[in-house]
């Protein structure tokens, strides 16, 4: 995976912690799982769409669900990603708790 993320990647997060949190770089990205993990039991991320915008960005729309740890309570919940390339690197994540917002950023309208 390293190959695919920018050393001096910046992501933008709004699930591994409710204030949001910016992880950097290759270790940045693996602290960013081991949050979710330290938060959700039966995780998953699911795509379920994602749109090129040009200008080196895609949109990910993202489904998110899983159980709290500890207290079991289901979780399933849509967000949308704004993903930054250069080439064949990701050098950018910006997170958005609700898929229309990741939309507008990138001047898309549903």
């Amino acid at each position: 995976m390293d190959e695919l993320i920018s050393e001096d990647l910046e992501f933008d997060s709004t699930f591994a912690a409710s204030e949001g949190r910016v992880f950097r770089g290759h270790a940045g990205i693996r602290q960013y799982f081991v949050a979710l993990e330290e938060s959700f039991e039966d995780l998953r991320l699911d795509i379920e769409d994602l749109i090129d915008v040009g200008d080196e960005r895609v949109v990910l729309l993202v489904r998110v669900s899983g159980r709290g740890k500890g207290s079991g309570v289901p979780v399933q919940h849509p967000y949308g990603q704004v993903w930054t390339l250069s080439g064949q690197t990701t050098r950018q994540i910006d997170s958005y708790a609700d898929p229309a917002q990741a939309l507008e950023a990138v001047g898309v309208r549903e």
